[in-house]
């Protein structure tokens, strides 16, 4: 299987006293992984408010393989060895390696700020999350994300299905908001979910290739249009006063379901010559 670019956070606390000892070492370390084979880059954030002393190295390579040549080589081994006098603690990884998805499937990025005194407590929902999750047909993976100083402030949870429709499924199931509801007082602010890779689970026409992404999007918004339009009459005219949160979950929910087995189904079947040329 495929993977995309792989990337390894490590977290490493320093003596009191040796920060300009340890600045010089980890200057090394990092011009030693620049010379492995598949190294894309490499960025060092210094101890700040989230961190308190405490640095951040992230490295990313081409392949997973290559990452492992690094991490398991001799001459990374070796500055290791010589590093650990300046560390206070133990050193912590984490790996980020998404596979790389097939035709058809589509990737989710969901960030929240978690509240610093909860972040050991939305690890463990995360990995509750992701093993209900497991369940739901299409499931391809799900990674977590920890914030790193100022380059990325929020958890991101990254997750793929094998089509937009198991996808859907899993936003829209009663699993998923039942988990979302234990791990509202974890969180700071509002909670945003990107989808990553179009629409092709609701392209599903013949064994062809998946239709160009431009007329994807016009057929898209062909039955999301009067669909949106429809859901905004019937709330105003059934629950005006609803929580704005609650209206726009329910009319997701009632959308998605719409699309799937009712209009896309039925729109794509009329414009499928179209859609294949």
């Amino acid at each position: 299987m495929k993977h995309r670019s792989p990337t390894i956070i490590v977290s490493r606390r320093v003596r009191p006293g040796r920060e300009r000892e340890f600045e010089r070492w980890n200057a090394r370390i990092r011009a030693v992984a620049e010379s492995f084979p598949g190294h894309l880059g490499s960025e060092a954030q210094p101890p700040d408010d989230a961190h308190p002393d405490e640095w951040m190295i992230v490295y990313r390579f081409a392949t997973p393989e290559q990452l492992e040549t690094w991490m398991s080589s001799p001459e990374r081994r070796a500055l290791l060895e010589e590093g650990n006098r300046l560390l206070d603690g133990p050193v912590r990884e984490q790996r980020l390696v998404q596979p790389e998805p097939g035709p058809g499937a589509v990737t989710a990025v969901m960030s929240q700020r978690v509240r610093p005194e909860a972040w050991q407590e939305f690890r463990r929902a995360h990995a509750e999350i992701s093993a209900v999750m497991r369940g739901f047909d299409g499931f391809l993976s799900s990674e977590l994300a920890e914030p790193v100083g100022t380059v990325q402030t929020d958890h991101v949870v990254v997750f793929a299905f094998d089509s937009r429709q198991n996808l859907d499924r899993w936003l829209a199931s009663p699993e998923r908001r039942e988990i979302l509801d234990m791990i509202e007082p974890l969180i700071e602010g509002e909670r945003v979910l990107n989808v990553v890779g179009g629409f092709a689970g609701w392209f599903q026409i013949d064994d062809t290739r998946p239709p160009l992404r431009w007329k994807q999007a016009v057929t898209v918004l062909i039955a999301l249009y009067p669909t949106t339009l429809g859901l905004g009459f019937v709330q105003r005219a059934v629950a005006p006063e609803a929580p704005w949160v609650l209206s726009l979950f329910v009319s997701n929910v009632v959308g998605i379901a719409i699309l799937t087995w009712l209009l896309m189904p039925v729109v794509t079947r009329l414009l499928g010559r179209w859609l294949q040329r």
